[in-house]
């Protein structure tokens, strides 16, 4: 039974990390050859309609390549007092844009072999709800901050050779493999081994009597329990009903939102420790339940729409 399972775990693994790979590697390169850093003139008009500081504006390109290091910029300049609390909380959360765009490098390479054309789509309403939440942020710094004076900026716009740019993209890839490599094939082997027990059909019997589940089909509800422990889990779980003819691409879409929803609970244990370890930890503490709250309400808002209109 369980040497079946591996088997499976295995055939998965062997059929998703070469794509993989390659589709982060051709991310990075497209960061080393400047595409991100060209970009940067479209920051400052929109810096100063959130009447955000346009050194802000800085930390928001800093995000594409590493949300800590834009955020670790925004906490800098409030230490020296360059912005008030208010704006250093508006900041943040315009810099939350990036890391979306952050899970669409990681992750889409899997999702477009697992789940195709219907990843795609998942992953298009990921990164339009974090550009919602950005916009709305923008928006509400236009009317709770003051007006900035215009700032000249410099930025160095990167102008690699493709070889050069190549190399250091085969570097820069290492350190997100490092982390998603290890984490798929212990995902796949725990999920394929859980599969074959029916632990998740067993945790789906207790899912399905939440209120707020009632109207997912039940068959998707393996897919909820695997949220939990983990994304790549309910994506191999989707990806198996969407083949089977079990879900449409629509169930499909709706269960994963609604799985990435109710486990923003557990992803509290790395989002606690990361806010208040930039910020203060009152400060730091704030940001994330903004951030939580205007996040989540925005997928259950998508959510709604797409189960009335689709």
């Amino acid at each position: 039974m369980w040497l079946d399972a591996l088997l499976s775990s295995f055939y998965y693994l062997v059929s998703v990390i070469p794509p993989t790979v390659v589709g982060i590697i051709l991310m990075e390169l497209l960061v080393e050859l400047g595409w991100m850093q060209k970009l940067g003139s479209l920051t400052a008009p929109f810096m100063r309609f959130a009447h955000l500081r346009e050194e802000v504006g800085i930390s928001f390109l800093v995000s594409f390549g590493s949300p800590t290091a834009g955020n670790s910029m925004v906490a800098d300049l409030n230490k020296k007092g360059l912005i008030d609390r208010k704006e250093t909380m508006i900041a943040s959360l315009v810099n939350s844009f990036p890391s979306t765009f952050i899970f669409l490098r990681d992750l889409l390479p899997v999702l477009i072999i697992l789940l195709g054309t219907t990843g795609l789509i998942y992953l298009g309403i990921v990164v339009a709800i974090g550009f919602l939440r950005t916009a709305i942020t923008m928006i509400l710094g236009r009317f709770l901050l003051p007006a900035k004076k215009p700032a000249a900026i410099g930025q160095e716009i990167k102008r690699e050779k493709l070889s050069r740019a190549l190399r250091k993209a085969v570097r820069a890839s290492i350190t997100p493999l490092r982390r998603i490599i290890p984490t798929m094939a212990i995902a796949a082997i725990i999920v394929f081994q859980l599969i074959d027990i029916g632990f998740f059909e067993m945790i789906s019997v207790y899912l399905k009597n939440l209120p707020v589940l009632s109207n997912l089909p039940v068959e998707g509800l393996p897919v909820i329990a695997a949220w939990f422990a983990s994304n790549i889990g309910a994506y191999t779980i989707a990806a198996s009903l969407l083949t089977e003819g079990i879900l449409s691409s629509k169930e499909i879409i709706i269960t994963l939102l609604v799985g990435r929803v109710l486990s923003s609970l557990v992803r509290l244990r790395f989002t606690i420790p990361y806010y208040t370890g930039i910020f203060s930890p009152g400060l730091g503490m704030q940001i994330m339940l903004i951030s939580i709250l205007m996040q989540e309400g925005i997928t259950v808002i998508i959510i709604v729409l797409l189960s009335l209109f689709w």
